[in-house]
């Protein structure tokens, strides 16, 4: 079935959202992961996730492929929740792994491979579209995927699920995730995506303590001197196709160790390409310590490409996309760059 003949079920009434809210409910032991290169969205949603469950008197961890961005520590200020390689004991098996802000298990790296036939159940909390095409992704007997495409965030689809479980109340702990997570996931309100929940929660969590202007400067007000200058290089190398309607930056290994950035240090360079008044897509090229080469593509809400990095093993929202090749710069640069050119005159040509 096509997604514009799909029929539309309210999250708390699918099948999906009743399963796991049994599962959460007569779950004892429960573990969190997010994606690998973890973002506002995952991390904030773990943190919510991970208080309420503990209001909730549930036995809960948190593991992740990768440690904790700097930037973010202020939602574990202690350094024993929002855990990484190496940081956590395991349990041997547990009830429950719920992995959120994801639908693929490919971004969970070596986590899947390792914990997925050590968890009874596994729900895969998520708001992106369907992997379709050659990459579509077949889950085990034991995983379900919990979606809601209409959520400006996990953190909304939790606001959701939580005022449906009623297992606890939402205090500050649980709303300071619950906003990072809305907060970040809508470039501050400002993407298309942003529903009139998203705002109603921000003014809730704000009602029960949470600091906007404290999570704006913890998570934005983070970069060095260094980065600044790395950030100034780039602009002076943006690249354009003919007629400018594709812009791009590279961010080669070599540079970032140069200027001692961190990949999540330059997850905010892309916006300032959408400042370009021709640009219709923008992307961010970033060669990552792996040698893969991180691809992230933001459209000014026209142009759907979300298919294009599903084409080449990403996924992502209809206006931001991401995906990883194997393959040196110059490579990357041109696929990617090829499809977004298609792409952008079927657009012109036909209105799609």
């Amino acid at each position: 079935m096509s997604a514009k003949n799909k029929t539309v079920v309210p999250l708390s009434k699918s099948k999906e959202f009743q399963k796991f809210k049994t599962t959460l409910e007569e779950a004892k032991r429960v573990l969190i992961s997010t994606h690998s290169l973890p973002d506002g969205d995952g991390l904030g949603a773990e943190a919510a996730l991970f208080h309420y469950l503990k209001r909730a008197r549930k036995a809960c961890r948190i593991y992740n492929p990768d440690l904790l961005p700097k930037r973010y520590r202020f939602l574990d200020p202690k350094g024993v929740i929002l855990l990484g390689p190496g940081e956590v004991e395991l349990w041997d098996t547990c009830d429950l792994w719920i992995i959120v802000d994801t639908n693929d298990p490919r971004r969970l790296g070596k986590l899947w491979g390792e914990l997925s036939l050590r968890a009874k159940k596994i729900f895969f909390l998520d708001h992106h579209p369907e992997i379709q095409g050659i990459n579509e992704i077949t889950y085990p007997p034991h995983a379900t995927l919990v979606s809601d495409e209409t959520s400006s965030s996990i953190g909304e689809l939790l606001y959701h699920l939580f005022n449906e479980l009623q297992l606890a109340k939402i205090n500050k702990d649980v709303g300071q995730g619950l906003y990072v997570s809305v907060m970040t996931d809508t470039n501050s309100f400002r993407y298309a995506r942003t529903t009139p929940t998203a705002h109603r929660l921000a003014g809730e969590m704000i009602e029960l303590g949470v600091n906007p202007e404290e999570v704006y400067q913890a998570i934005f007000s983070s970069k060095e001197v260094s980065h600044l200058q790395l950030l100034g290089t780039l602009l002076s190398n943006v690249k354009t196709n003919v007629g400018g309607k594709v812009a791009w930056l590279e961010i080669g290994l070599d540079l970032r160790r140069k200027h001692h950035a961190t990949v999540d240090d330059t997850q905010s360079f892309l916006s300032f390409l959408l400042l370009l008044k021709d640009a219709e897509v923008v992307c961010l090229f970033r060669e990552e310590d792996n040698g893969q080469v991180r691809v992230s593509i933001k459209s000014k809400g026209r142009v759907v490409i979300n298919q294009i990095a599903m084409e080449l093993g990403g996924g992502g929202h209809e206006f931001a996309a991401g995906l990883a090749l194997s393959v040196p710069m110059d490579k990357a640069v041109e696929a990617v760059v090829k499809r977004i050119e298609t792409t952008i005159e079927a657009f012109q040509r036909f209105g799609k």
